[in-house]
């Protein structure tokens, strides 16, 4: 089981939140900067017989300070960011949420931000984007969670009574996951201002419905759906493998959260990672999957369109979006 030190946590987290200025003024993003417009809620994908949406949970830029990425130095940051065609001072930040048919089911892999304040206005558009889609959530029976940071589950239940928002559907949890934000005391441990409260949260909801399955290893969740474990960012971190007939599609969840680096600079120690170093280890082997398996990949946090493949370029990686 992956096990992390309290003082590498405490580090991480700390070092995280100021890099992400979330204590600051947070600037919206405009159409003319996000790779697709904004006003795009949703896009579709298909592997095989298998439907895939990305829906648009919340978009917004943060200030990009010092101490972002732990190896690299600030300009080095901004030359790429540059590269990219964004503007240097600022971290691109995107919530998505995947929905996925499966035949005669939907099914939600996270669930977003839950419109949560400590996440900045304009996120919480889960429920405005299936409808956008053609997505009813009452048609929803099954939600993959990927890990247990609160921009991923706090969808799932409501800010000012924890009731929950999908009472009749099966959560299902990575069992490390659940494990490691329910031990004794990882409630007193400093993970940065988003994560504040996250724990005790975690332990008088989702440690208590009946309506949560925990899984361990790599097991078939549901037909054509399959773990692939990847933690670093979190400690119990998994990602979901899409197959249907020779094609199969990849939701990476926060393998990567700097938008622009997907593809460049794998060995980068983002410090919004829990174990920044073991994040760098699990990043370099889903690349290497994706390209070797020719999957198609996507990400939480990546600008739209937000799936595509990838291919070798020595140390690096080329990243081709579809559409």
């Amino acid at each position: 089981m992956f096990e992390i030190s309290r003082r590498d946590m405490i580090l991480g987290a700390a070092g995280s939140y100021a890099a992400f200025g979330l204590d600051k003024p947070i600037a919206f993003v405009g159409t003319a900067l996000a790779q697709q417009s904004t006003t795009q809620l949703f896009r579709k994908y298909k592997v095989g017989d298998i439907e895939i949406f990305s829906l648009v949970d919340g978009m917004r830029d943060v200030p990009l300070p010092e101490g972002v990425v732990r190896n690299v130095g600030l300009e080095q940051v901004k030359t790429v960011l540059r590269t990219a065609g964004r503007p240097d001072s600022q971290w691109p930040r995107r919530y998505i949420v995947m929905a996925v048919k499966l035949r005669d089911q939907l099914v939600l892999i996270d669930s977003g931000t839950g419109g949560h304040t400590v996440y900045g206005a304009g996120t919480g558009r889960l429920f405005e984007s299936m409808a956008a889609a053609g997505l009813d959530p009452k048609a929803v029976k099954t939600i993959l969670i990927s890990h247990l940071h609160g921009d991923h589950i706090y969808g799932l239940m409501n800010n000012e009574t924890n009731a929950q928002v999908f009472p009749d559907v099966e959560v299902v949890i990575p069992a490390a996951e659940m494990n490691w934000w329910t031990r004794p005391g990882v409630e007193t441990l400093d993970l940065g201002p988003t994560r504040k409260g996250l724990a005790r949260r975690i332990q008088t909801t989702l440690a208590t419905w009946k309506n949560v399955r925990l899984f361990e290893g790599e097991p078939e969740l549901l037909p054509g759906v399959r773990v692939v474990q990847a933690p670093g960012h979190s400690p119990g971190m998994v990602t979901h493998l899409l197959s249907s007939g020779d094609k199969q599609f990849l939701i990476s969840a926060d393998v990567v959260n700097f938008a622009p680096q997907i593809h460049a600079n794998p060995e980068w120690q983002l410090a919004i990672d829990q174990d920044p170093q073991m994040a760098v280890e699990t990043r370099k082997k889903i690349f290497d999957r994706a390209v070797a398996d020719k999957l198609t990949i996507s990400g939480t946090h990546w600008l739209m369109p937000n799936a595509g493949t990838f291919t070798r370029d020595g140390n690096s990686y080329v990243f081709v979006a579809e559409g």
